[in-house]
């Protein structure tokens, strides 16, 4: 019944950061889909000591090439066929960083590319545009050794900046005690300010939108969430109030670096002596430029480095375009789907829509969602028939929809959930949505559910229906293919009709 996609070819991406070494293997067949299939992390400190001699401390040396020979490694065991290194401010930035590099290549085969600060900027920027489909606005990367701050117009990657910013180096310079002093966090703040006003193009209008990106920035978010309560385990695609962000930046410095784990709930260790100056940092930026929020990236570096190989567009070589239409397709190929079935559930849907736009006064957005739940509904189906729907509306809600934000992904996935049958409790997510989305998802999840079971049989036997409304009752006639018979059809549609009337508020008769 189903069947997975195909992924022609496996990528690896070595991140070697200043604070953090990633690796990432990806599997994709281009230009179609794709899916990250692992990710490991180390963290080497490579940055540690730099401002002070300009040189790589051995120390630091000893565990980057560790950490190094151990991805390669697990690239050969795994049969990854193609490995992209990069290095990024810590090499960039120490006297000795090229001959490191030299013994890298010598001891484990892999020939580092070194990233200017731009092309630092340009590549979390394409991680973030194809992620998060920002259209307008700045890109902030906050790394060990630097912070990126990348500029998007209309879509598009326009011109970066590299400043010295960094959690490792920035810590190290401000804030290097256990405790910080008012005196300490006021330097920092003036020089932050100070490094940004050299940045002619960051004073951009406040209502843009400002994607953070880097260990610090979800570390942040995982903070915030967890104070909230948000309903949602997803950090890509989480608001981050500058308010918030400048209460949390006070909680964090009243804080001595050995008791911040245990009395800041979701830091983690390996961030706790860092994390202050990333708060800082995102704090300046979005002071500086007036934004009141920032949007966390899951994806940035070497997401925009997998971008570049994966898909490669000769007109834009900074995205993969028609982001939330990839995906909806991205997602049901690989979970595997019966194309026909779900294009024709969606095909009836969205038929529906359209001919009850008067009734509903909906746009372009609801049709959208309708479209993609139409789509991804059956995908749960690949864990198991029974509750399918239920496990459908899991994989959207935990594997998240790039492109959407999270109140869109909550109402995809309980338009999923509502496709069979009754009304599914989803009141822990209400807190995601708008008063008036309730009303909105019933109304859609009607006419998903009439269109699943006007294709019970999986075999489009219903051509199409046509829709007649008066002031008390819809009259719906069902228009078979071929004169084939469609009695299951209309049985089983009949039987699915409550919904429908309880949010149009009027009576359906369907008919052949």
């Amino acid at each position: 019944m189903y069947s997975f996609a195909p992924l022609e070819h496996r990528v690896a991406v070595i991140d070697l950061g200043s604070n953090t070494a990633r690796l990432m293997i990806a599997q994709y067949t281009r230009d179609r889909v794709f899916k990250v299939t692992d990710e490991v992390s180390r963290r080497v400190r490579l940055g540690e000591g730099i401002a002070r001699g300009n040189k790589l401390r051995s120390g630091a040396r000893t565990r980057a090439l560790e950490a190094v020979r151990m991805f390669k490694s697990f690239c050969d065991a795994q049969g990854v066929e193609r490995i992209l290194p990069v290095a990024t401010a810590a090499v960039r930035d120490a006297a000795d960083g090229p001959r490191f590099l030299e013994e890298i290549g010598r001891v484990t085969g892999l020939q580092f590319r070194l990233l200017s600060g731009e092309e630092e900027a340009f590549y979390s920027t394409v991680g973030v545009i194809n992620s998060l489909g920002v259209f307008n606005g700045l890109i902030l990367d906050i790394g060990g050794g630097s912070a990126e701050i990348g500029l998007i117009r209309d879509g598009a990657f326009t011109k970066g900046a590299s400043t010295p910013f960094g959690t490792v180096r920035t810590t190290e310079a401000y804030l290097p005690d256990s405790e910080v002093t008012a005196g300490q966090m006021k330097r920092l703040d003036a020089d932050i300010d100070q490094v940004l006003d050299g940045i002619g193009w960051i004073k951009t209008r406040g209502a843009e939108t400002i994607a953070g990106v880097g260990g610090v920035v979800r570390a942040l978010a995982r903070i915030d969430r967890m104070d909230r309560k948000y309903p949602l385990g997803l950090v890509h695609g989480y608001e981050l109030k500058r308010r918030r962000l400048e209460k949390l930046l006070e909680r964090i410095a009243a804080t001595p670096v050995s008791e911040r784990v245990r009395r800041i709930p979701g830091l983690q260790s390996e961030r706790e002596d860092i994390i202050l100056a990333g708060a800082m940092i995102v704090a300046g930026v979005m002071r500086k430029t007036g934004a009141r929020r920032l949007i966390v990236s899951g994806q940035g570096l070497r997401e925009g480095l997998f971008f570049e190989e994966a898909f490669k567009p000769a007109s834009r070589p900074d995205s993969i375009g028609q982001l939330r239409r990839f995906t909806i397709l991205n997602l049901v190929r690989l979970y595997g789907y019966e194309g026909p079935h779900t294009a024709h559930v969606a095909h009836l849907a969205l038929s529906m829509f359209d001919q009850l736009e008067e009734a509903h006064g909906y746009g372009a957005l609801e049709r959208e969602y309708l479209w993609a739940a139409a789509m991804l509904h059956d995908i749960g189906t690949v864990i198991d028939y029974y509750d399918h729907h239920k496990h459908s509306a899991y994989v959207i809600l935990n594997a998240g929809l790039p492109g959407f934000d999270h109140r869109e992904i909550v109402i995809i996935a309980w338009l999923c959930l509502n496709h069979r049958r009754g009304k599914p409790d989803f009141s822990r997510y209400h807190a995601v949505l708008k008063k008036e989305d309730l009303a909105m998802v019933y109304r859609l999840s009607s006419l998903l559910r009439l269109s699943e079971y006007l294709d019970r049989s999986r075999a489009q036997i219903v051509a199409d229906v046509r829709l007649e409304t008066g002031d008390k009752k819809v009259r719906m006639k069902v228009l078979a293919r071929d004169d084939r018979d469609i009695t299951v059809e209309l049985s089983e549609a009949r039987n699915r009709v409550q919904l429908f009337e309880e949010y149009f508020g009027k009576r359906l008769e369907i008919e052949a």
